[in-house]
């Protein structure tokens, strides 16, 4: 069994972050070195997920933990690998 996580919430929660912080999709993206903004907008979208590398960067940006970002599935908690 393992925890899926929810891309949704979890844009929903690095908004949060991001605007307690004061840190904008522009400011995100320039420290990320990414090429554009579209990947921050879809993370915060729920359409994709940061990489395990942008997840660590973005923790050390935020100064919290990676899991403070990262959401689960509340639903059903964990999946079977069948599932």
């Amino acid at each position: 069994m393992f925890p899926l996580i929810d891309k949704r919430e979890t844009g929903i929660n690095l908004r949060r972050i991001m605007d307690r912080r004061g840190i904008t999709v522009k400011e995100v993206q320039e420290y990320l070195g990414l090429g554009s903004v579209q990947s921050v907008y879809h993370w915060l979208n729920g359409i994709s997920m940061p990489t395990v590398d942008n997840l660590y960067a973005l923790s050390e940006l935020f100064q919290v933990l990676i899991d403070a970002i990262v959401t689960h599935i509340h639903d059903l908690h964990f999946y079977t690998a069948t599932s």
